[in-house]
């Protein structure tokens, strides 16, 4: 019995460091929770593999991926034996486990693991349970990763009503539905109706929580972000100034969500045009993130990314490629040789040297990211698409018309099946397919993809 108070005792200091983002003094209680453990239950005891789970969940906080999975497959081990095959437990490992493949670039494991957590609870609690729905939220955040854009909304809208329905429509858990459903609105590029669902959702947020809270922060960013990409930089500004102070004031002013919130801030400065803001944000924020984390954990990615673009946009050649360097270090030594932030760090990297007209390094960096993300997502995806408009450029910049062609107007044809044919991604390849065709003495075809270009302009009201 003592051992078993001395265990429980250990697992709530672990969770109350972890919770508090002490990730190394957590990392220490590690061997002495495990020994703990198996002294005070049996090996195949799911107490046991409750404590394997929560270590599994530190890993993946630390950006350990491979530490995670080892202790997530563990506890489902456990809780597979032990327990009946719909125990909701064992739907719990199962969705952590989709996560930490996700975060992995494995999107194909982690779908069959997510699809395997619904099928529990559904079965266990009913379709139409608010459990059903936090599962659902998570594969439909997978399924926007994956680029199948229409099976996730079929998620996003069914969870809402099923919180709608179980809960309420003033429920702080349906904010989270229409969160996420603005994500996609988003990304489909119907901004007024997600900017509509990001309001509700910062509504809802409000009623319920004090005026203070995290949430309505993250709810703050959230619309923030969507104004940011509007080009709506002075109401996105104020959001995030207000996010900022609550997360100072609950987190304090070094935390991990401060840091979030700075980088954010930072991207609306250099969309400004004022990096002499934007830089010192992403300074403190880099310092905050690497005392937390370390200097080589994948959440610096981000900040190390707009801190480089920062840096060539000032004409800092030097300085930019330290850091890309550095981020293309990160992803190759932490995640999988096919996981897309290896592809954006290769063409990251190509960018800054195309920017210098250092073509010759560009180029094979270039073509190493759209192999990367071809393997990963398929031919089809729309990130296949940014790699092909990249080539393009580079070859038109190389006096390769020919290829330039070739290469925006398969860039074309992907967004326009993703996303359709007015979205606001197309704008860009149109107005490169123009200016190549007129450069080249192809008035007719040049002039026909401007008309469309300038019916997206006439019809969004957006400019690339």
């Amino acid at each position: 019995m003592a051992l078993n108070s001395k265990w429980h005792q250990l697992n709530c200091e672990f969770a109350e460091l972890y919770q508090k983002g002490e990730y190394n003094e957590a990392e220490m209680m590690v061997p002495g929770l495990i020994k703990t453990g198996e002294r005070a239950f049996e090996a195949e005891h799911p107490e046991l593999a409750t404590s394997l789970n929560n270590i599994g969940e530190l890993y993946k906080a630390r950006g350990d991926y491979q530490k995670s999975v080892i202790f997530h497959k563990k506890a489902l081990a456990i809780r597979e034996r032990m327990l009946a095959d719909d125990d909701p437990a064992i739907a719990a490992s199962l969705n952590n486990l989709a996560v930490v493949y996700k975060d992995q670039g494995k999107l194909a494991k982690a779908q069959s693991y997510h699809r395997r957590a619904i099928d529990i609870k559904e079965k266990t609690f009913g379709p139409n349970h608010p459990l059903v729905a936090v599962s659902l939220n998570n594969l439909a955040v997978l399924l926007k990763c994956m680029g199948n854009l229409d099976e996730a909304e079929e998620c996003c809208l069914r969870a809402l009503k099923i919180r709608e329905t179980a809960l309420g429509a003033q429920h702080p858990d349906v904010a989270s539905s229409l969160n996420n459903l603005a994500v996609l609105q988003e990304s489909y590029g119907n901004f007024s109706e997600a900017e509509d669902l990001y309001t509700r959702a910062l509504e809802i947020t409000k009623q319920h929580r004090g005026p203070h809270h995290p949430e309505i922060a993250v709810a703050q960013s959230n619309l923030a972000n969507l104004l940011k990409a509007q080009r709506k930089y002075p109401d996105a500004e104020p959001l995030l100034q207000q996010a900022l102070q609550t997360k100072e004031r609950v987190f304090g002013a070094t935390s991990l969500e401060v840091a979030a919130v700075l980088i954010t801030l930072a991207e609306v400065h250099k969309a400004r045009a004022d990096l002499a803001s934007a830089e010192p944000l992403l300074v403190r924020a880099r310092a905050i993130m690497e005392k937390k984390l370390g200097s080589n954990h994948v959440d610096l990615l981000s900040c190390l990314n707009a801190l480089a673009s920062i840096y060539k946009e000032q004409g800092k050649y030097d300085e930019a490629e330290k850091l890309y360097q550095k981020v293309l270090e990160i992803t190759e030594a932490s995640l999988p040789a096919q996981h897309p932030n290896v592809a954006a760090a290769f063409n990251n990297l190509a960018v800054l040297y195309d920017a210098q007209g250092r073509f010759s390094a560009a180029e094979p960096l270039y073509l190493r990211a759209l192999a990367v993300v071809e393997e990963a997502h398929g031919e089809n995806h729309p990130n296949v698409a940014a790699s092909l408009y990249n080539l393009g450029g580079l070859y038109w910049a190389l006096g390769n018309a020919r290829e330039a062609v070739s290469h925006f107007e398969r860039a074309l044809a992907i967004r326009e099946k993703a996303f359709g044919g007015q979205h606001v991604s197309v704008l860009s390849v149109l107005k490169s397919l123009a200016r190549v065709h007129m450069s080249i003495g192809h008035q007719v075809e040049g002039r026909a993809y401007e008309e469309r270009a300038e019916a997206i302009v006439v019809q969004n009201g957006y400019r690339d």
